[in-house]
């Protein structure tokens, strides 16, 4: 079970369809906003853009975590799981090199991060 907060500021359970469909809403909204995200030479970012890109990746992780708990078998059985295996390390490696993730956010998936991601591709130190 999955919960998302609605514009009132509401807590809302939902199903892991339904959260990846906000998550997925929201972080579009996010990235056609030219405030948030400019496009335009000259243009800087807002304060608060770091924490708002760590935001967006947690909620990408969570989702992650959802397609593996909840369809990894059906992903094997089409044979997509090199695929979805891929994407993930690439995550992971990619918002470890930027800190964009905190051990605790990833700790479910530890054990498959480790499995992935070869000894000095993660947890580069700073």
């Amino acid at each position: 079970q999955y919960f998302w907060h609605n514009e009132h500021g509401q807590r809302l359970y939902c199903s892991g369809p339904l959260y990846t469909d906000y998550v997925t809403s929201y972080i579009q909204e996010l990235l056609t906003d030219e405030k948030v995200f400019p496009t335009k030479v000259g243009s800087g970012f807002p304060k608060g853009f770091v924490s708002l890109v760590q935001k967006i990746f947690l909620l990408l992780f969570r989702i992650l975590v959802h397609i593996y708990w909840a369809h990894y078998h059906q992903a094997a059985k089409l044979d997509l799981h090199p695929h979805l295996n891929t994407l993930f390390k690439h995550f992971i490696i990619f918002s470890q090199e930027f800190a964009l993730l905190e051990d605790s956010d990833t700790a479910v998936m530890a054990s498959l991060i480790t499995a992935l991601c070869k000894k000095g591709e993660a947890k580069r130190s700073a």
